[in-house]
């Protein structure tokens, strides 16, 4: 870790890591083992392999610990987390694309959204986005851009409070790409929110659990 009130995030191409994935698979638990082995497509199985094992390889960099010898817990609604909170991590992949996020003594939740074609944009805003957001969308000269970047900040919340598919998406707005004063679920005194330029080709999205009002945002150090 940088300093203290700093976040890291690594950011993979999956398909430039694919080989490896035997070192990977090495250094995976038996239930780990378990869960690789119910993804039919061998692709689906490849990519759980890698995202695991470099999650377990990141963590152990920055713990000094065997990748091997590292222990997940799980809250009730599933979030992994280390047992004794050395470090709070948040994990996301679409595509080709991978993000950990890394932080000390604050929550944090990462995701990343390939911009795919045929997404049924308008029936997912209207049933999912707050009322800001439905009207924010429909006024969007990109709408693919703008609805990706909409739901990766939605889904980085979620998973930063550990809620995952558990929070009712619609119950909150976030605070919009392009436009100011728009609070987010739980006043924005709790959460920080970033969008994030990885790739021209996805959306991503940093969320953070803020330490105090009127703190200083964390430094984002991509690697």
């Amino acid at each position: 870790m940088k300093k203290a009130n700093s976040i890291t995030l690594w950011s993979l191409r999956i398909p430039e890591h694919r080989d490896q994935v035997p070192a990977c698979r090495d250094i995976l638990t038996s239930s780990e083992h378990e869960r690789a082995a119910r993804f039919i497509n061998a692709a689906d199985q490849e990519r759980y392999i890698l995202c695991r094992g470099m999650l377990r390889r990141t963590l152990s960099e920055m713990l000094s610990r065997d990748p091997a010898a590292i222990v997940f817990n799980r809250n009730a609604l599933g979030k992994p987390y280390l047992p004794n909170r050395e470090l709070e991590f948040n994990v996301s992949h679409s595509r080709d694309r991978l993000l950990i996020a890394i932080a000390a003594d604050r929550a944090v939740g990462v995701d990343i959204e390939f911009r795919r074609d045929g997404v049924p944009m308008t029936a997912i805003a209207k049933r999912w986005f707050a009322p800001a957001e439905k009207e924010f969308f429909q006024g969007l000269e990109d709408p693919q851009t703008g609805f990706f970047d909409i739901w990766a900040l939605k889904e980085a919340y979620v998973k930063a409070r550990g809620e995952g598919i558990f929070r009712e998406l619609r119950s909150f707005c976030v605070p919009l790409p392009y436009r100011s004063g728009i609070p987010a679920a739980d006043t924005d005194a709790n959460w920080g929110f970033q969008s994030l330029e990885i790739d021209p080709h996805y959306s991503a999205a940093l969320v953070w659990k803020k330490r105090s009002f009127d703190e200083d945002p964390p430094e984002v150090h991509i690697q």
